[in-house]
């Protein structure tokens, strides 16, 4: 009766499709050397150029989890403009990495472009400079610097590093907006799309570096001028006031007075004070 009949052995075993997926785990982390620089007007008629002070962004990459990271990739992005004005801040001088490839856009500019004097503008803007501006990427934005690093298979333990090296335009180096600018350069690391890949610590893929850019309180040529004209304006007025007032109270008028003469009788004007 146990027996079964051979044409229903069939149903007695059946198939499932597990799909199988693995954690990734990828950390990032990032420093800059030197931490500052200083910037402003330089003196007049001295040639303005590129810093020759290389600033070096250091990016670590590494896969502390237990599986394989597939086609990992590390995108920086760096302040390149302030708004509303599009001129460039920094120059990509070099990129290197120990893992992959890193792309980016490389036209360098050294030149300071051609200024449209507003002494006006200038005094305001030096009078009311705010004390720190911070200066941020959006995402995709067009202001900023792209360089995107890719590193292939990243195994267990493995580690990649990006050094970037910028050096400032004269653009900047001679911009007079802030008394402190504050770049927060992002670099943020990511697996490839896979269906089978579930990232671990999404937080810990994103490192934030902040390079600050110090203002050497120094004043444009023509807010110079234009303080010591306004001052010398000032002073000659504040000379006449007071020869006015010195004249108002009887301080100029002079008195004479009649003094005999021994010798010929005769009588002379003496003025004294």
């Amino acid at each position: 009766e146990n027996e079964e009949d051979g044409d229903i052995l069939l149903d007695n075993s059946l198939n499932l499709i597990l799909p199988q997926k693995y954690e990734v785990e990828l950390n990032g982390h990032g420093l800059v050397s030197p931490m500052s620089f200083v910037y402003g007007p330089s003196e007049e008629n001295v040639a303005v150029t590129c810093m020759k002070e290389m600033i070096n962004f250091t990016f670590h990459v590494s896969n502390p989890g237990l599986s394989l990271a597939p086609d990992v990739a590390l995108e920086i992005q760096i302040p390149n403009s302030i708004i509303p004005k599009d001129i460039r801040l920094f120059n990509i001088f070099d990129v290197q990495t120990t893992v992959g490839k890193c792309v980016y856009k490389n036209d360098r500019e050294c030149i300071l472009p051609e200024k449209n004097e507003n002494i006006l503008k200038d005094l305001i803007t030096f009078l009311t400079k705010p004390d720190k501006r911070l200066l941020y990427c959006m995402k995709n934005d067009p202001l900023c610097l792209q360089i995107l690093c890719n590193f292939g298979d990243l195994e267990s333990g493995k580690e990649a590093t990006v050094h970037v090296y910028l050096e400032a335009t004269p653009s900047l180096l001679n911009e007079d907006a802030a008394s402190a600018l504050k770049f927060e350069v992002r670099g943020k690391v990511s697996s490839g799309q896979n269906p089978k890949v579930i990232e671990l610590h999404k937080d810990k893929q994103t490192a934030y570096v902040i390079l600050e850019g110090l203002h050497n309180r120094k004043a444009k040529w023509s807010v110079k001028m234009l303080f010591i004209g306004f001052g010398s304006i000032v002073g000659v007025l504040l000379l006449l006031f007071l020869s006015y007032v010195l004249w108002k109270v009887g301080f100029f008028q002079r008195k004479y007075k009649l003094i005999p003469q021994e010798e010929n009788g005769r009588q002379s004007n003496q003025m004294e004070d």
